[in-house]
């Protein structure tokens, strides 16, 4: 079910006959939502026959709780009832297997469900759990709602979902970014939300429409749920959810490449301190955008340093190109030259010794006759003349976390006084930002963790998706080559206040970068300007350890540092608004970057 397709659900027995059951065996629908028992006034388990066939229970069907189960009631009776019956419930449905269990999150308060369903988590060894909650004309409340009975679960969130039950009142663009933060996976629609068209078929409304096609996109399954009541079948209106999907926006290359890698914790790659495998530089070497970018600018550079004046000869440039990797900046440089006209002369410098093999091999061809190899440390190479044009491309995630301001300020000696660097500056972004099941992917790492620390103390680059941001993203860290500073020094710290415009959950920040190029020529990956496209760097993700309930206008204030000393590179970040948390990160004894090899 990892695609965002239709299920149907039946929410009693008295919609389930034998034309109903070979919807259970059959492509139709994706899943069935069936009760696991017959409500009634006396609470009473009445296990449906249904249950009496032998289907694939743990791929097709969802089991449903029913309705008038109430295990918070302020009646005593009818919460010793409703325990009863969720029991009887939960029994039946491990004993059937099936995969998933769904209840409806109907009080304000829901402590002793929370209680039962650890239980139940515990006893099942993790059955998936989906939670309905109807979205109506306040957001906030129901959402704090959710997110109360979320804080009760001690345990095992990472198996806990969310369904959406739309109401008339269409949630806006902005509340459901809040929702899609949440681990939700299913949005429920009664067929009393269908008009018709023309024909008399079943349609959404256009709002309808466009809150489903940003769901598909993040993966959201749809439930409908109801009566036929446009006497063309169940099968209408599930034709008409499987026509949005499939007539749905095409991807974008970022997003078509990046299928796979929503929400993955990666490590950050140390290209200075690790030599990098073929296979990822061949990634990155598919880039559409970033290598048009560079090969622009050194083309403005040439125009700029080497046309000639009238009458004369164009002024050959030396172009240097340090952490060449296997040559798709040099291709980038010489590219220029040729639409340019102007000449130049290019060293390639490169340590990987790997990567120099496919760099010797390059310069065979009469294309790469003006290029000459170095095999060296940028920042030890002695050169036999000085650059016009230092070009690299050292930049993480995060501008800096790849050490480009340590490795370029030790390569400058290899530039003439009035040399020109690209990239010339870059600068990282923070915003904070939800994410709930990013969050649970930490903790889940952090408790196979020998340390069950260390995993809160990462940065992480991953592919942001179902992501909320709390406010808008501010500059952090800024860095400039050539660095003209008396007295070179990278480290940094700034101190950043945001403020949110809803309830929510603080989860971490989320970290960008841009970087110019030369003049009007940039890079970047902030949400307001990311390179359409271009797709070799997803964000950073700088983790809480432990969320923070943030509400309505309160002031989020985080102070951020990049610290340095002889042999490494490492950051902390710590929170002062609204509730101090202790320092993640300090002295750099979970996640550093190597200065050396």
């Amino acid at each position: 079910m990892s695609d965002p397709i239709c299920g149907i659900e039946f929410k009693s027995i008295s919609q389930i006959d034998n034309d109903h059951v070979d919807i259970f065996n059959t492509q139709k629908f994706a899943f069935v939502t069936v009760p696991l028992s017959e409500k009634n006034k006396n609470y009473e388990f009445q296990p449906l026959e249904i249950y009496n066939y032998g289907f694939e229970w743990g791929s097709k069907v969802i089991g449903a709780v029913p309705d008038n189960v109430n295990v918070d009631s302020a009646d005593s009776e009818v919460r010793s009832k409703s325990v009863n019956l969720l029991k009887k419930s939960l029994k039946l449905a491990c004993y059937i297997g099936v995969n998933t269990v769904m209840f409806n999150l109907n009080n304000d308060k829901n402590t002793n469900l929370a209680r039962l369903c650890a239980y139940h988590l515990h006893e099942s060894h993790g059955r998936p759990m989906w939670f309905r909650l109807a979205v109506g004309e306040d957001s906030d409340h129901e959402w704090n709602k959710w997110n109360n009975f979320l804080s009760l679960l001690p345990e095992s969130q990472n198996k806990v979902g969310l369904v959406l039950e739309l109401t008339e009142k269409v949630p806006s663009e902005r509340d459901m970014m809040r929702w899609y933060s949440e681990v939700l996976l299913g949005i429920s629609i009664s067929t009393e939300l269908f008009v018709s068209n023309k024909c008399g078929y079943p349609v959404l409304r256009r709002e309808f429409q466009n809150l489903l096609a940003t769901s598909f996109k993040n993966k959201v399954q749809v439930v409908i749920h109801g009566e036929d009541l446009h006497g063309k079948g169940m099968d209408a209106y599930q034709k008409y959810i499987y026509n949005l999907y499939e007539n749905k926006e095409p991807l974008s290359v970022y997003e078509d490449f990046s299928r796979g890698y929503e929400e993955l914790l990666q490590i950050p790659l140390q290209p200075l301190k690790d030599n990098l495998d073929n296979s990822t530089y061949e990634i990155f070497e598919k880039d559409p955008i970033k290598y048009k970018q560079y090969e622009e600018a050194v083309y403005q550079i040439l125009l700029d340093r080497g046309s000639p004046v009238p009458g004369g000869e164009p002024t050959s440039q030396v172009v240097m190109v340090v952490g060449a990797g296997r040559g798709p900046l040099v291709r980038a440089s010489l590219n220029a030259s040729r639409r340019s006209k102007i000449p130049v002369k290019v060293y390639a410098v490169e340590k990987n010794e790997s990567a120099l093999i496919i760099l010797r091999n390059l310069i065979k061809d009469p294309f790469f006759s003006e290029v000459t190899i170095v095999d060296s440390d940028m920042r030890k190479w002695e050169p036999p003349e000085k650059a016009d044009i230092l070009v690299s491309e050292l930049l993480g995630s995060f501008s800096d976390n790849e050490l480009s301001p340590e490795c370029l300020d030790g390569a400058q000696r290899l530039m003439k006084p009035d040399g020109l660097s690209v990239p010339c500056e870059y600068t990282s972004y923070l915003a904070p930002m939800s994410s709930r099941k990013l969050y649970n992917n930490v903790a889940n790492q952090a408790s196979e963790s020998s340390s069950h620390e260390d995993s809160f103390h990462l940065g992480y680059v991953v592919r942001l998706q179902a992501v909320n941001l709390l406010d808008k993203v501010q500059p952090c860290f800024k860095f400039v080559h050539p660095n003209t500073d008396p007295v070179v020094d990278n480290s940094r710290h700034l101190s950043l206040e945001f403020n949110t415009d809803m309830d929510t959950v603080l989860h971490g920040f989320a970290g960008y970068f841009d970087a110019k190029l030369y003049r009007d020529v940039y890079i970047s990956t902030h949400p307001d300007t990311h390179s359409k496209d271009m797709f070799s760097w997803f964000p950073m993700f700088f983790p809480v350890k432990h969320p923070l309930l943030v509400r309505k206008g309160e002031k989020i204030v985080v102070d951020f540092w990049r610290v340095v000393d002889d042999t490494k590179v490492w950051y902390e970040w710590g929170l002062s608004s609204p509730v101090p948390q202790a320092i993640h990160n300090s002295r750099g004894v979970s996640y550093w970057i190597g200065l050396f090899s």
